[in-house]
């Protein structure tokens, strides 16, 4: 069974993270505010940490919620094998969780903040 490590917001690309977010209905007016019509819980790969965007690829999407009176399934999903972008704040009030790698110094080694950005002197 695959163990999910809680993080706040200490993801490193290549981790295999996932998170809850709300699902909204488009709205009908300019003026009119969203409506909240469900909640999912999207596991994805980080590709890409930029600008405090993050680039991921969907691995997997469930529907957790529908907002009263609706049926869950009017609550769209994530299709799998697609790239979204999503801000990094957006992420973290998700309650995220990191899928544990096998070899968890390898990751360690590759997060460190000494040996990630080095290069070589010319």
């Amino acid at each position: 069974m695959a163990e999910w490590i809680p993080i706040g917001g200490d993801f490193i690309e290549a981790d295999v993270i996932r998170w809850t977010e709300g699902v909204y209905r488009n709205r009908r007016r300019k003026k009119s505010k969203p409506m909240r019509i469900g909640e999912r819980l999207v596991m994805a790969e980080v590709l890409r940490d930029e600008a405090g965007w993050v680039n991921l690829l969907v691995r997997g999407c469930e529907v957790l919620s529908a907002s009263f009176g609706r049926d869950i399934r009017d609550v769209p999903g994530l299709p799998k094998n697609t790239e979204i972008k999503r801000k990094r704040k957006t992420i973290v009030r998700g309650k995220p969780e990191r899928l544990a790698w096998s070899d968890e110094s390898a990751r360690a080694i590759v997060a460190s903040k000494f040996l990630g950005n080095w290069e070589p002197p010319s």
